[in-house]
């Protein structure tokens, strides 16, 4: 099995939206541009997705729908389990989710929870990992529960 983590892409600076809601936070023009960059890399990758699974957060949304447009045949859901705010408990309760039939599963998440996620599957904690904005982070499944990294992009 694959699991490609996705961090959104470059989104409006989040001084400018002090006291609005965090969650609302749009894709600059760059980032925009990143999603794009990110859809096409995936999509050439990996052409057949079982599933694109992304946070509530416009710029995460809209990063996955993005990712979503070329790939013909996945599913797209939200879920809040990944959320900002949800940390890498978030992912960790997400995990068990995985269909066992799915092959590649994108998820579109934030920071800290996906470095946070990397680390524990991949490294047991002792991987020291900062993913950026617009980051691919690729991994496949050795065994039942040991993770490799096996790509990491940035775009």
């Amino acid at each position: 099995m694959r699991l490609i983590l996705v961090r959104h892409a470059k989104a409006e600076n989040r001084e400018k939206w002090v006291g609005e809601d965090d969650m609302k936070r749009p894709l600059t023009k760059k980032g925009v541009k990143q999603a794009k960059k990110i859809a096409k890399y995936i999509a050439k990758k990996y052409p057949d997705v079982d599933a694109i699974v992304s946070s509530l957060a416009l710029r995460a949304c809209d990063t996955a729908k993005y990712i979503a447009k070329k790939q013909s045949h996945s599913t797209f859901f939200l879920n809040p389990n990944i959320n900002p705010e949800e940390g890498l408990q978030g992912f960790l309760g997400h995990k068990d989710e995985i269909e066992e039939d799915w092959q590649t599963l994108v998820v579109v998440g934030h920071e800290p929870s996906i470095s946070e996620f990397v680390r524990f599957i991949c490294a047991k904690g002792t991987l020291n990992l900062y993913v950026g904005k617009g980051c691919v982070v690729e991994l496949e499944r050795e065994s039942e529960n040991d993770w490799l990294l096996v790509g990491l992009h940035n775009f």
